[in-house]
């Protein structure tokens, strides 16, 4: 059996982009969501396999219609809080280690 595995990277807020991988799953193929910065899954829908059993037809769209825009932009807020949390973190350390010179 050929696995046969369909990524996309398409954006998703402002400035994030997600890399979207579809892999086979036993009955249904599985979308993969995950932001292309931090490598943290945003969702996973799954797909129905197409008419014949095969890989579905399906558009970078489409998985993300599926996962949901609350979810895109609370992940996004989420990924954002973050990183602004460690560059707060590294300016006041900088700014410490200067002062102490």
């Amino acid at each position: 059996m050929t696995v046969s595995y369909l990524s996309f990277r398409v954006p998703y807020s402002a400035n994030r982009d997600c890399v979207i991988v579809i892999k086979p799953q036993r009955e249904a193929y599985q979308a993969v969501c995950v932001d292309a910065a931090t490598r943290r899954t945003i969702g996973s829908p799954s797909l129905r396999r197409d008419t014949n059993g095969g890989r579905p037809q399906v558009s970078a769209a489409d998985v993300i219609g599926r996962i949901g825009s609350y979810r895109l932009a609370s992940a996004a807020v989420d990924l954002e809080t973050d990183e602004l949390a460690d560059r707060s973190r590294r300016i006041s350390s900088q700014l410490r280690s200067r002062r102490r010179l």
